[in-house]
């Protein structure tokens, strides 16, 4: 049995006069992106990165498709002085044949958020923030974590540097699943516990419509920054 995503991206300004998002959803990839936040030209940064995944394609193992992404970033950024520095983070999510079957295979660099839906709202790797480094490395507790003066400053992005470190992660698609790929305006408006609470409530509806209603209720809450969600659900496909 073949396997496909039933997917869709939308994406708001919230308070910003520009977009320095980007996405893709298709039957088989999907990819958020979120350039960062005062660096340069963080709207072309996301917008390589995405380029760069969507051109290597959905086959491409997770890993790879981050380091292509960190290439293209980094060598338009060489090429073009006015973006030089620019770095986005990225969320990827590939449907793809494995030998037990068909799986859902990711990967995660910065502070946007994967989430993934069964009968529980699961998160697919951490941010990659100062705080959240030093936490993980038994440094700080994580009240301390909380209370650090610089603990958004991210520590891993695309375009950083010459390599990059992606977080992957792997399941078994199961029909029904559904994965949330955001940038992190989702949850700076809304929190985690609200995000869950409307992906429950949303459950019978499409993904389209949970999309756009995740992306209307974070710009009711006032988001103070782009919001961009890309919703998609693994299901049967007789191709």
């Amino acid at each position: 049995m073949q396997m496909r995503f039933m997917a869709a991206a939308f994406t708001a300004l919230g308070e910003r006069e520009t977009n320095q998002d980007s996405a893709h959803a298709d039957p088989r990839l999907l990819v958020v992106a979120d350039g960062v936040g005062g660096a340069p030209a963080g709207e072309v940064a996301s917008a390589v990165a995405v380029r760069a995944v969507v051109d290597a394609g959905p086959d491409t193992d997770p890993a790879l498709l981050a380091e292509r992404a960190n290439s293209a970033v980094v060598a338009h950024a060489e090429a073009d002085p006015a973006t030089a520095g620019m770095a986005t983070t990225v969320d990827i999510a590939a449907l793809v044949p494995g030998p037990a079957g068909w799986e859902v295979r990711g990967a995660h660099v910065g502070d946007s958020f994967t989430l993934v839906q069964t009968d529980r709202v699961t998160r697919l790797g951490r941010a990659h923030t100062l705080a959240e480094e030093l936490v993980a490395g038994g440094h700080i507790t994580p009240e301390e974590g909380a209370r650090h003066p610089n603990r958004s400053a991210l520590m891993r992005a695309v375009g950083m540097g010459p390599t990059v470190e992606p977080e992957l992660w792997s399941h078994l698609a199961a029909p029904g699943t559904r994965y949330l790929l955001s940038s992190d305006g989702l949850f700076d408006a809304l929190g985690m516990e609200a995000v869950v609470a409307l992906l429950d409530s949303l459950r019978p509806s499409p993904p389209a419509d949970v999309a756009r209603m995740l992306v209307e209720s974070a710009c009711a809450a006032g988001a103070r920054d782009n919001v961009t969600v890309v919703v998609a659900e693994v299901t049967p496909w007789q191709g």
